[in-house]
């Protein structure tokens, strides 16, 4: 018989002490050289350089930060935002206008050694005026906050594992939504933040021209009412909805409003979602693994409305501002990630349960349900050409801000131009 061995707890009773000898090493050695940051309110208020590390590898995660870069701008006019990022990050920011430079940078927890040296050629940018760096949820590894310290003299400020490393920690609070507790890190700087902050992911001309492509054909013209079902979640995560239900719910969305259908996810998930277009038939197609994640912001932009599991895919149809239907799983929190009190959404949660169970799959959630709630999203929101324009006019960056050939930003593009 095998037994599981529960981690040493040793390592990490160690690890909040030494952060903290080398947060005071760090300050004798700052204040020796007079180089240790001012961190009081009216010195925070007045930094004018902000960089913007991001390295989680989860999709809702990053997207959920996308408000922070609206509420600087919002906060510090003529604020330059440098982001410095890895993996997932760089497809969702590759166009965001709210950031001046975005550089790759590789992942600290693989290179802390490549990352603090990146990091500082970075801040050179900033030509020794005061900077802080903005470490938001998802980038609370103790490895950014350590590369952070070995790149320069920034002032820390964020919501970290490691707060002992931060110059001003913001404790993650539990009873606020991911986007809230994000914006809590601007204000942790002096700044008011936007009442009401939405998440946001930009596209180009490119990456729309791409999405035409996949979507529309002369069988299928533009004009053609679409909608986007997001049918899997990552491995381990008990948030499924039955396979025959998704089909009951296509075919009476082609049958009452002349629909056609478009199934989208990863690469990984491609071969469970062509199994599940074979069984919608009609006038279905399947893109997973097909598009990045701008192409993916670009497709959902000119669609109608989209019935989603909670996914990772789900916050990009937010961010676009897309109508959508919302299957919860009854064991997951749904302030922390979904989109309360939103009129374009509607948000299916029959259960509330401390837990997943080994079995679950959301079945208290009935075809009858959904079909509800998609059709009061279509009296409220129609399906029309001038929807899906004004969707695609509020993502689509000018020409001018495409990354130019050539550029670390378009390497970045084609390096990426698969991944989800």
């Amino acid at each position: 018989m095998s037994h599981s061995r529960e981690p040493h707890p040793v390592p990490d009773l160690l690890k909040q002490p030494m952060y903290r000898v080398l947060r005071i090493a760090e300050g004798a050695v700052r204040g020796i050289a007079g180089t240790n940051p001012p961190v009081d309110p009216a010195s925070l208020r007045g930094i004018r350089n902000f960089l913007f590390p991001q390295f989680q590898p989860a999709l809702g995660c990053v997207v959920h930060v996308t408000p922070v870069i609206d509420a600087i701008r919002f906060a510090v006019p003529g604020a330059r935002i440098v982001g410095a990022m890895s993996g997932i990050a760089l497809d969702v920011f590759r166009h965001h206008p709210g950031l001046d430079v975005l550089h790759p940078v590789p992942d600290p927890v693989s290179n802390l050694r490549t990352t603090a040296r990146e990091l500082r050629r970075i801040i050179d940018d900033f030509r020794g005026e005061p900077y802080c760096v903005l470490m938001t949820s998802g980038t609370h590894r103790a490895a950014v906050a350590l590369a952070a310290m070995l790149s320069g003299n920034g002032v820390r400020v964020g919501i970290s594992t490691a707060p002992r490393l931060m110059h001003i920690p913001v404790l993650f609070d539990p009873a606020l939504s991911q986007i809230a507790n994000n914006l809590r890190v601007v204000q942790a700087v002096g700044h008011k933040v936007p009442s009401a902050s939405e998440p946001r992911i930009y596209f180009s001309q490119t990456d729309l021209d791409q999405a035409q492509s996949l979507l529309f054909d002369r069988v299928s013209p533009r004009d053609t009412p679409l909608a986007i079902f997001v049918s899997q979640t990552s491995p381990g995560q008990r948030k499924g909805w039955r396979a025959e239900r998704f089909v009951c719910v296509a075919q009476w969305l082609m049958r009452n409003y002349d629909m056609r259908i478009a199934l989208v996810g990863t690469g990984a998930e491609a071969a469970a979602v062509e199994h599940l277009r074979t069984q919608i038939g009609g006038n279905c197609v399947s893109v997973a693994g097909r598009t990045s994640i701008p192409v993916l912001a670009a497709l959902l932009a000119q669609s109608d409305i989209a019935l989603s599991l909670d996914s990772g895919i789900l916050h990009i149809a937010r961010a676009v501002q897309l109508p959508a239907c919302v299957i919860a799983p009854a064991w997951s929190p749904v302030h922390e990630w979904l989109p309360l009190d939103n009129p374009r959404f509607r948000i299916l949660k029959k259960l509330d349960l401390p837990a997943a169970p080994p079995d679950y799959i959301v079945d208290e959630v009935s075809t009858a349900d959904v079909c509800a709630a998609l059709g009061e999203l279509l009296h409220l929101f129609p399906p029309s050409p001038e929807g899906r324009e004004v969707r695609i006019w509020k993502s689509l960056v000018p020409v001018a801000c495409e990354a130019p050939s050539g550029s670390p930003a378009a390497a970045v593009h084609a390096s990426l131009s698969h991944s989800q």
